[in-house]
């Protein structure tokens, strides 16, 4: 019996020990952070990433007239907001009422309030335009849109425009960010 102990004991000691003595194999870190913003409405998913596509346009279909030339229908686009709740929720007796939107990308050499584009044609850019159709220029914040509980739908549209002279066909890009201010 004694020796069984013994040898139960030695057999217990031997499969401790290996995992005390265990070389390291390997170690990480996990950063944890974030930020803790109020915000009254959501943004809807669809309304996050958007493509617009102006699809085959001719040079020839200019507009006559305008300067630089419209050489596009317009595209429409929205931005949706979901989940409105004016009241504060960190703030007691604040209540948001309206926002406004910036639009910020890379600016036209031509005409800086116009988005330029990119890729092999030129001679073109982007112009943005409220519901009522005025220009919105980059950088700059738009009209306040009144706000209620619950949906909002913000609602603009973008044009090609073009700079006579030195048009080159080819296709495009361009990208625009938004951002949101409550007030």
């Amino acid at each position: 019996m004694t020796t069984r102990f013994w040898g139960a004991l030695l057999v217990t000691l031997s499969v401790c020990g290996t995992s005390a003595v265990a070389k390291n194999q390997g170690y990480g870190r996990v950063y944890l952070g974030g930020e803790i913003v109020e915000t009254p409405c959501g943004i809807a998913s669809d309304s996050l990433d958007q493509t617009i596509d102006f699809g085959l346009i001719s040079i020839a279909d200019a507009a006559p007239g305008s300067q630089p030339l419209l050489i596009s229908s317009r595209r429409y686009f929205q931005i949706k907001l979901v989940n409105c709740v004016l009241a504060s929720q960190i703030k007691p007796g604040v209540s948001y009422h309206a926002m406004n939107v910036i639009f910020d990308g890379a600016a036209d050499n031509e005409e800086p309030e116009l988005l330029a584009v990119t890729g092999a044609a030129k001679g073109i850019a982007i112009e943005l335009l409220t519901d009522a159709g005025s220009r919105l220029a980059l950088g700059s914040s738009t009209a306040d849109y009144l706000l209620v509980d619950d949906h909002n739908v913000l609602n603009f549209s973008a044009q090609l425009k073009l700079h006579p002279g030195y048009a080159q066909a080819g296709e495009f890009s361009s990208l625009v960010k938004f951002t949101l201010s409550y007030l």
